[in-house]
């Protein structure tokens, strides 16, 4: 499988971290300035910790929304592709950010532009989504039952997903995951080739409530614990520090496994939930840190499932990926999950 095209859209307001912490501190008019000061020093102090400076949003305000911007990284992929909209095959929508349970969120930009024939699904995994996404079209590119693959997504959260409530200081030890999303779009084109990736996973299910955003039947379905909803329905708890303190130790053994030489890799790409961790964790794996493309999270923030393809993008925007090169994709996941995914770019 080959990648054709890479592409991605983020939103038109750029926010700091002051301009985080002041939207915080707008959101909480009735809390005293001494609690909400001494809230917003600790968010800060996390903030730099992560390595995090800034993100894009959607000026809603504006008239800004999400579907424009996934339909415009559809168009920016189909163009740099040389293909048309009817040339597209399969179309899969993944990751988190969505507008509808049902039906599938393909169906819906594959209307938008005219792709009348185009087989539709939406694979949802959290921030795994892109790689599940990749492996099915792989698979389905090398059986030879399609021609050309699209996978896209629209990770938009801010007034979805969050909030902004301050409350006391332990608090954010399941809250503080929610200030470091920003918001993008992306779009992939997918081609046969004789080019062979492979995919490589290991997860621990009983973490699964260490992240998570709730439906309002959810107890229904499953036994509740102490983890979920403190947020409320629809909305995004995350204890992030045991979350990726666990899964960069799942990262690491697949890493062992799965990777006889580290340093012979050309580039790895992390799912960016903070620079700090990978900067840390990785080089205690044999990986060189300068191989590691963390660009992406101090600009973007946490993209959720929209990390690796704006990262690859980026960076071959900025020329350190270029063709040929030999790359692992290596995301860690709520779920948990983490893979390694090895490609000749």
């Amino acid at each position: 499988m080959n990648i054709t095209s890479l592409a991605y859209r983020t939103p038109s307001r750029r926010l700091t971290n002051d301009d985080l912490l002041e939207h915080i501190a707008a959101e909480n008019p009735k809390v005293s300035r001494r609690q909400r000061e001494r809230y917003l020093n600790v968010v800060r102090k996390l903030l730099d910790k992560t390595g995090a400076r800034t993100r894009y949003w959607r000026d809603s305000a504006g008239g800004e929304k999400a579907g424009d911007l996934v339909l415009g990284a559809m168009d920016d992929a189909l163009a740099k592709a040389g293909l048309q909209p009817k040339d597209i095959d399969l179309l899969i929508y993944c990751g988190v950010g969505k507008g509808f349970l049902e039906p599938a969120n393909a169906y819906f930009y594959a209307n938008a532009r005219g792709m009348d024939t185009v087989n539709c699904f939406d694979v949802t995994d959290a921030c795994m989504s892109w790689v599940r996404a990749l492996e099915i079209s792989y698979l389905t590119l090398r059986a030879g039952k399609i021609r050309n693959a699209m996978v896209v997504n629209g990770e938009f959260h801010v007034g979805f997903h969050d909030n902004w409530e301050i409350r006391d200081l332990d608090s954010l030890m399941y809250t503080f995951p929610m200030y470091t999303i920003g918001e993008a779009a992306t779009a992939v084109v997918l081609q046969g080739s004789d080019d062979e990736w492979s995919f490589d996973y290991r997860s621990r299910p009983r973490y699964a409530d260490l992240c998570t955003i709730p439906l309002p039947s959810y107890t229904d379905f499953i036994e509740p614990t102490e983890r979920i909803g403190h947020n409320g329905e629809h909305k995004f708890v995350s204890y992030g520090y045991d979350l990726f303190n666990e899964a960069s130790t799942l990262l690491g053994e697949l890493l062992r496994d799965t990777i006889a030489d580290p340093a012979a890799k050309s580039l790895y790409f992390p799912h960016a939930p903070s620079k700090a961790i990978y900067r840390d964790k990785m080089p205690r794996y044999g990986v060189p840190v300068d191989k590691v493309y963390l660009e992406v999270y101090p600009e973007f923030g946490n993209l959720v499932s929209a990390s690796l393809p704006v990262g690859m993008s980026h960076a071959e925007r900025a020329g350190v990926l270029q063709r040929g090169a030999d790359v692992a994709l290596v995301p860690a996941s709520a779920g948990i999950v983490t893979s390694v995914v090895q490609l000749t770019y």
